[in-house]
Order: C-alpha cells, then sequence, then structure tokens
C-alpha cells in the first residue's frame, strides 16, 4: 500500500482507544500490514533524544519511534524536528503503562530541514501558537533567523504570516464541532478545513480534530444545559456544602501599632485552606486552564476561555477520600453529569481549593506561568493549616518546555521558604516543602484540579453554574489582585492594622463584598479592630477626607469606604454630613444598578442635598443623579427629569407632578436651592452626566429627536475631560444612548444611524463576529446596541453575518442579556421558528431571578408574551403580571398589553416599543 493522499485522511483514522477492543485491533493490524506512510517528526523532537514521535493525520494520536529502529543514519544526529520519514507502523504495547499505541517498525529518511529552516519553521509555530503576541519570544526567533541568512527577512515574514493563518485555520475547528455536533466529521467545512491543515500542516492535524471533538462535546452540553431550563431543572446538580467554622488562630507576636483581634469563629467555606483541619502529611495539585498567560491575557473578560488559570487542590495524603479517576481524564471530554459528579465529589470531602488568575500577577515581559504557580504556593504556604511538623509535596502538571523537569523547581521551593520565613518564621520552620512535575497520568487525582479549572473558566452556562453551586467563587476562587492578599495577610498575622492605600486596595477588591472571602474576613478583622478602637477608626476617616477632598476623587471607591466606615463606627461616633450623603448615595446606587424601586432614604437624601448643594456641590449632583434614575426605574420619567431640575433652570416646570426633587410652584431656582452657574459648580464630568440623564428622560417621553441636542451637550463636556480613562467610560455610555435615540427617530437615514452604532460598537460587519462569540461584560452594552440596531433597522446582509456566528453563541447573566437573547431570537425567527422561541424563553428565565428588580423582570415578561405568541403557552402569567403591577403602578397601562397580548398576540417589535421605552429595549 502507498502513502495515502492527504485527502483521504479525514476517512483514514487510527486511533489508540481503537486498540483497546481485541476485534479492532486484529483489523487495524490488517490494515496496517505492508502500508508505508510518509511522516513528519514531530516539531517537539529534541534532537539527539532516544525516541519521539512522528505525526499524519490519518493517526491523532501520533506515532512513537525509537532512533535505533530508524536505521544507522539516525545515529549522527540527523533526525531533526520537521525530517520527513518514509515508514512502516505497528501496533504496540507498553507494558508499564499498560497502553496500546502505535510505533514504528521501520523507516526510511527522505528528507531533513537545514538550520535556517529549522528555525523559519521554529518562528512558524510560534505564530500559530495561543503564545503569538509575545513579542519578545518572536523578536528572539526572528535574531535566530537572520544570524543565519542575514538576507532571509522575507522569509521570515512569509513564516510569520504562514503561522497566523494556521492559526486562525485551527480555530475554526472548535466552532465546527460545536456548529456541527456529534457529526462534525461529515461536515463539508470539517472536511475542506481539516483538508487544508493537514496539507499545511500535518502536526496540528491531530490538534483540529481534538478542537472538533471538543467542540461538538460543549454543543452536548449546552444542548443538556437548555433542555434541564427548559424543563424548570437546575443546570448543575451541584449541592453547595454546609459552612465550616475556623477556630481561632494562635496568636502571633505583636509588633507594635493597633493589636488587631484574632480571626475568631467565622463562617468560612468548608474548602478554604483556613477551615482544614491539620494534616502531617499533604499533597498540592496544581494544574492552569486557558492558554493565555502573556501581556495579552490583561485584555480578556474573566469569562474568556483563552485567560490563564492557576487552580490548587490540596489534599490529606493519607485518607483522602477521593476515588481515583481514569488516566487521562479530561473535564473538556465529559458531559455535564460526569463534571457535576467529579465537583460533587471534592465537595463532599474535607480537601482545599485555590484559585488565582494571570490578571492577578505583576505584569512582566513574556510568559507568567510561573509567575502564577509561584503566587498560588505562596498564598497556600500561607493559608494552609499549620500546628507543629508538615510536609507539603506539590505536584505542577507539566507544560511545555518552561520548567519542564525537576533541575529548577528545588530553587522554587527553597525560594517559597525564604519568603515564608521572612514573613512567618515560626511557620516556616514547621513546613518541608517539595515540588515535582507530573504528566496527566500520574496522578490518579489529577482529573479533580482539571474539572475545578475547567468550571473556573465559566466559559459556559454550566460551568457558570456549576461554580455559582460550589460556592467556591471568591471563596475559594480568587478574582482581584493576588498580591496585595499576600500584603494584607502578613501586616494583619503580626497584629498591625493597614495604611490607608493598602485598606482601599482590599475594599476595592472584587471579592470584598463576597461573604466569607478572603479578602471579606480580612475586612471584618480590621473592623472589630476599628470599633474598639477610636483612634483607628478616625485615622481610616481622615484618609476618607483626604481622598474626599483630592483631585482624584473616585466616587465608587469613595462609597465603599464610606459604608465600611459607618459599619464599623462605635455607637459615640457619626459620619460627618456630607459622607452621610455619600453614604445614602452609595446604598440607592447599589439599589439602581439591580433596578429596584422602593427606597427609604430619599427624603433623607433631599434635606441632605438642600443643605449641602453649598458646601459640596459635586456630591449633591452625584445624590441626585442617582435620585433620577431611581425615578426612571419607576416608570417616572417626567419626575426624574424634574429630579434634576436644580441643575437646569431653563427646564420648564411640571405641574401637578409630586417630583422627587420638587421645588414650591412658583419659587424661584436660587430660592428653592438652585444654582446660578450649575455647569461651573458640578464640573465638568457632573455636568455631561446631567445634561446625558436629561436626555434620556426626554426620550423615555417618546421623544428621541427632542433627546439628541443633550447628547451632544454631554459629549461635548466629556471630551474635555483631562481623565482620558473616565472619558472614554462616559463617551461610549453616552455614545451608546445617542444612538438608541437616532434608531428610534423615523426621520434618521440609515445611514446616520449605523454611524452613529459603529461609534460604540466599531466597524461593521466585523464588530457584529467580534460581538456574537464575547460574553465579555465590556461588550455586552455594545452588544445589546448592535442586535437593537439589527432588528429596529433591518440591514438583511447585516443580519445575516450575526447569524453566521450562531455556533459561536454564549450568554451570560445579568442584564442586558435577556434582551440580548430576545433580539437574536427576532433575527433567527424567520428561518427557524422553534429555536428562536427557545431564545425566548431564554431572556425570560435570565431576568426572572431573585436578583433582578421590577423593570429587568418586565423585561422578562415582555420575553416571555413573545414566546407565547410564538407557541409556546405561558400558564404562570397572571402571578407574574400582578407583581409587577404593584410594583411598578405608573406602568399598569403597560402591562395591560402584555395581558392582551396573551390571548391577541401582536407584532413583537410593536409589544416591546409599547411596554420598553428607549433603552428598557
Amino acid at each position: 500500500m502507498t502513502d495515502p493522499e492527504i485527502c483521504e485522511a479525514q476517512l483514514v483514522s487510527f486511533c489508540i482507544k481503537d486498540l483497546e477492543e481485541k476485534t479492532r485491533r486484529e483489523e487495524i493490524s490488517r490494515e496496517l500490514h505492508g502500508a508505508r506512510w510518509r511522516m513528519m517528526v514531530s516539531p517537539g523532537y529534541k534532537t539527539g533524544s532516544a525516541f519521539g514521535f512522528l505525526n499524519h493525520p490519518a493517526f491523532p494520536d501520533n506515532v512513537f519511534f525509537h532512533v535505533k529502529v530508524l536505521g544507522e543514519w539516525a545515529k549522527d544526529d540527523s533526525v531533526k524536528p520537521w525530517t520527513v520519514l518514509e515508514v512502516e507502523v505497528t501496533q504496540d504495547f507498553n507494558a508499564k503503562k499498560k497502553q496500546w499505541g502505535f510505533a514504528v517498525e521501520r523507516a526510511q529518511k527522505i528528507s531533513t530541514p537545514s538550520e535556517l529552516e529549522m528555525s523559519l519553521n521554529q518562528l512558524r509555530c510560534f505564530c500559530s501558537s495561543p503564545e503569538s503576541e509575545d513579542a519578545i519570544e518572536r523578536k528572539r526567533l526572528t535574531t535566530a533567523c537572520l544570524a543565519l541568512d542575514s538576507a532571509c527577512q522575507a522569509k521570515i515574514d512569509e513564516a510569520i504570516a504562514l503561522g497566523r493563518h494556521d492559526k486562525a485555520l485551527l480555530g475554526k475547528f472548535y466552532a465546527i464541532g460545536k456548529r456541527s455536533g456529534p457529526s462534525y466529521r461529515e461536515a463539508k467545512g470539517f472536511i475542506e478545513a481539516f483538508e487544508e491543515i493537514s496539507e499545511r500542516r500535518p502536526d496540528l492535524a491531530s490538534k483540529a480534530r481534538f478542537n472538533a471533538e471538543k467542540g461538538a462535546t460543549a454543543a452536548a452540553r449546552g444542548s443538556e444545559a437548555a433542555q434541564r431550563k427548559r424543563q424548570g431543572q437546575p443546570i448543575s446538580s451541584i449541592r453547595a456544602p454546609k459552612s465550616a467554622r475556623q477556630d481561632a488562630n494562635k496568636p502571633l507576636p505583636v509588633l507594635g501599632r493597633t493589636e488587631l483581634p484574632q480571626e475568631s469563629l467565622q463562617e468560612l467555606h468548608p474548602h478554604d485552606l483556613r477551615a482544614l483541619s491539620q494534616q502531617p502529611d499533604w499533597q498540592l495539585l496544581i494544574d492552569e486552564t486557558g492558554s493565555s498567560f502573556g501581556p495579552e491575557a490583561n485584555h480578556l473578560a474573566d469569562t474568556d476561555r483563552a485567560l490563564g488559570r492557576f487552580v490548587g487542590l490540596l489534599l490529606p495524603k493519607q485518607g483522602a477520600r477521593l476515588a481515583p479517576l481514569p488516566p487521562g481524564w479530561h473535564a473538556v471530554d465529559q458531559s455535564i453529569g460526569e463534571i457535576d459528579r467529579v465537583v460533587q465529589a471534592i465537595l463532599d470531602v474535607p480537601v482545599g481549593v485555590l484559585g488565582i488568575t494571570v490578571q492577578q500577577l505583576p505584569e512582566a515581559p513574556g510568559e507568567r506561568w510561573a509567575f502564577g504557580v509561584i503566587r498560588l504556593l505562596d498564598l497556600v504556604l500561607r493559608l494552609m493549616p499549620v500546628d507543629g511538623a508538615t510536609r507539603l509535596e506539590v505536584l505542577i502538571e507539566q507544560r511545555g518546555a518552561d520548567f519542564k523537569g525537576g533541575t529548577q523547581w528545588p530553587a522554587v521551593a527553597e525560594q517559597a521558604r525564604l519568603r515564608l520565613a521572612e514573613a512567618y518564621p515560626e511557620r516556616a520552620r514547621l513546613i518541608e516543602l517539595k515540588i515535582r512535575t507530573i504528566t496527566k497520568q500520574d496522578s490518579p487525582y489529577n482529573g479533580y484540579v482539571d474539572a475545578l479549572a475547567f468550571i473556573s473558566s465559566r466559559a459556559s452556562e454550566h460551568s457558570r453554574a456549576c461554580l455559582k453551586a460550589s460556592g467556591l467563587a471568591g471563596t475559594c476562587l480568587l478574582d482581584g489582585d493576588a498580591e496585595i492578599l499576600g500584603r494584607a495577610l502578613e501586616w494583619m498575622h503580626r497584629s498591625r492594622s493597614l495604611d490607608g492605600r493598602d485598606w482601599t486596595a482590599l475594599l476595592s477588591h472584587p471579592d470584598a463584598g463576597q461573604p466569607s472571602s478572603l479578602v471579606n474576613t480580612l475586612l471584618e478583622r480590621l473592623g472589630h479592630a476599628a470599633q474598639d478602637d477610636p483612634a483607628l477608626w478616625r485615622r481610616y476617616l481622615e484618609h476618607v477626607t483626604g481622598h474626599f477632598d483630592s483631585r482624584s476623587l473616585d466616587l465608587p471607591v469613595l462609597g465603599q469606604q464610606v459604608i465600611w466606615l459607618d459599619r464599623w463606627k462605635s455607637v459615640d461616633q457619626a459620619l460627618p454630613s456630607t459622607l452621610r450623603l455619600l453614604w445614602l448615595t452609595a446604598q440607592l446606587g447599589r439599589s439602581n444598578h439591580l433596578g429596584q424601586t422602593e427606597q427609604p432614604w430619599i427624603e433623607e437624601m433631599r434635606a441632605l442635598a438642600d443643605q449641602l448643594v453649598d458646601e459640596d456641590a459635586r456630591l449633591v449632583c452625584r445624590a441626585e443623579l442617582n435620585l433620577a434614575v431611581t425615578a426612571t426605574n419607576s416608570y417616572d420619567f417626567a419626575q426624574a427629569k424634574r429630579a434634576l431640575q436644580r441643575w437646569n433652570p431653563s427646564a420648564t416646570t411640571f405641574n401637578g407632578l409630586h417630583g422627587l426633587m420638587q421645588n414650591p410652584i412658583g419659587a424661584s431656582m436660587q430660592a428653592s436651592g438652585g444654582v446660578s452657574s450649575p455647569k461651573a459648580t458640578a464640573g465638568l464630568r457632573y455636568w455631561g452626566q446631567v445634561r446625558s440623564s436629561i436626555g434620556q428622560h426626554i426620550a423615555f417621553l417618546n421623544d428621541p429627536a427632542g433627546a439628541i441636542p443633550y447628547f451632544d451637550e454631554a459629549l461635548e463636556s466629556f471630551q474635555r475631560l483631562s481623565d482620558q480613562e473616565a472619558a472614554r467610560r462616559e463617551i461610549g455610555q453616552t455614545q451608546t444612548y445617542r444612538a438608541i435615540a437616532l434608531m428610534d427617530d423615523p426621520a434618521q437615514d440609515a445611514l446616520s444611524v449605523c454611524a452613529a452604532v459603529e461609534s460604540v460598537t466599531g466597524p461593521m460587519p466585523a464588530a457584529l463576529k467580534t460581538l456574537a462569540a464575547s460574553v465579555a461584560t465590556a461588550d455586552k452594552y455594545a452588544h445589546h446596541l448592535a442586535l437593537r440596531w439589527l432588528v429596529h433597522r433591518p440591514d438583511p446582509s447585516m443580519a445575516q453575518q450575526y447569524l453566521a456566528q450562531r455556533a459561536a453563541w454564549d450568554q451570560a447573566e445579568g442584564h442586558p442579556w435577556p434582551l440580548i437573547q430576545l433580539y437574536r431570537g427576532l433575527l433567527l425567527y424567520p428561518e427557524d421558528a422553534e429555536a428562536a422561541r427557545e431564545l425566548a424563553i431564554a431572556g425570560a428565565l435570565l431576568a426572572f431571578t431573585e436578583e433582578s428588580g421590577p423593570v429587568v423582570r418586565l423585561i422578562g415578561a415582555c420575553c416571555r408574551t413573545i414566546a407565547a405568541g410564538w407557541g409556546e403557552p405561558w400558564e404562570a402569567a397572571e402571578p407574574v403580571l400582578n407583581d409587577l403591577t404593584e410594583e411598578l403602578p405608573l406602568a399598569k397601562e403597560r402591562i395591560r398589553l402584555l395581558r392582551s397580548a396573551l390571548t391577541q398576540p401582536t407584532d413583537p417589535l410593536d409589544l416591546l416599543r409599547a411596554v420598553l421605552p428607549f433603552n428598557f429595549r
């Protein structure tokens, strides 16, 4: 048999798993007998090694070779990566590993690459890898090529271009598998792409199959998750563990300043390392997930599956009570049920979990994989229970060439012990630390940490549901800056209070509000100390006052500071009036974020605003902006505008309305607390926010054309801000409002509306491809805007561009995801009514959560009513609509339209326009 053509590779496939069954093994033996295959030595082969692997599309698991089998020519180190051989292949049983495989029986050399060809191939391979944005490594490889031939720049450029094309081609296979499901091998797109990648890069053929298989498995998990939701079942069957209590730690020496209380009995997650019982022998398994560990990772969303993550599983070396998993168990290959089973097994036994992301590490050139492993180890050494001699063995899954083998890790272990000894000398004297690397097959427990890494990625609806049910996010799997945690631990374990900057950094940490998280418990300890020590509390108050008076005012952070001070003040202490108004503003801001309407603080805010307008106009402006949002969330749009009348003295009075900040009819603005020069008094940023808010209120009152001048005035103010990041955020948000208003104005032509949308999303249709696959928080409002545009201003060619990305669609939680799902359904309805109905139902389910305020639930009611019009009856409609009528009395007539549409279906867009004005839809 001669070498099969590459194009037949998809028809011929010899897999190791097929060798496990005797009958199939005999069939494969007959097929291989006498056949000769032209194969390439793997790019990962090191010249001089005794063995390696060959790549061929027909062998997804690669083919093993030993140099001695290749013949005399191979003894002079002439076997190099990318060497082409003609070989005969046989089955081989590895008695040591008890595993079948494929191995070379005889071989003949066809060609060997030159040194320059090898260097160019290395550059091409690098440019097709996930680390291809590492400019330092790319420069090193380029320099190596130029050292061999100073005139080869054109070949270098070609290698880079080829590598980038390889990367793009390889990236298609996951989407092909996800779109086509288990039958992806028969899909035309797969056959064509596989033929191309086999021709271009036979070493990537197995990776291509693997990616397609991952996509197909992900599609199966997605289908199962959707089916569970459809049937009213939880997506994940994970049972949250009961909280554990942590005994007080032994006191450490007091080294000065305010003595802090030691951790008392705290409600901790049972898999928090601080909640574990002392063991003499521990084993720490460390795994990573994702592919991006370089500087480019800083720009990825926390839900991006490429984001580098590090997860540690701390097991008692004796009595872990976890059943061994099959060798090579990998979460991406498993069903929802199997992943749930493995994660539940972890939650049911006393083991520790700790995880961080690459975004929590210091920025540095090149990859930061080793940084992440070291930082995770440092945290484990500080948090694990130590009450006597303790041995810790760390097993790190081997990853590429970096830190491979055992030569560097002993030095890493000693450096970790040195850092621990400098901070905790007594603890360091008790710990014996060893580190070694393993493969996926070397530990029967490696699959458990792999499952944790998989759900920590939040890359699918199931992984997010599983993570949420487990309670691990924020408590054990940490976000935010890991360095500040280590520094805070060291200071507080020495019974020293934190300075104002570190205290602020903890308050700003994303896990600060998570009960029982590491950050939360540190802030609790500090709070108890401040409550018992008025001087310490006043020190933080002075830090806040300095922040309040500074030019770099950050009101969200300031709000966190004031909330903490209010909580931990002693009975005889009180916040100054300005900080009290700030506290009320922060509380109202939280409620507004959830779309909640009934708040008990409005009257107090109103009185404080009148009292403080001359003392701190910016703070009063911020408070009244939040009051306007509260009115908007009550469907009281005219009153929302009136709440800002102090800052809009030329506005017409809305007689007969009970405004939140209403002036007595006939009273002048000055007499009632108005300001004579609101723009100068509020400052550019708040003046811009006021003008933007007024524009929104006008648009809510169905006058989109009248809103545009206010948005333009706001943008002019924001463009003059000196803080470029703040300007970018404010401009992006206001441009979104402006685009929606233009979209709703029938007098505006299609080109003007498209230009306004592109000012937010970026150029079309490229933006549609990016947004369609994104679940990033930073993209969700642009995503909603783009879909709103496609639905309200139909452009069939653009709609098809978005629909073509259907295989990559995913969803996240929170607003505006219910609308994103609904608009997807509206686009899809003409060609797939059943799928459209499911999307509308999915949007409703996203809106009907405990965290959602009435406005978001009203959006969900619109989604569900539309689904009913598409053939899915809504039997539970009446209690939902009754609750909404009670919570939103000013939206009573709009809710009546939903009731009517349930019996007399109407056009979905007409219904949305009538019930959800402006950006509510």
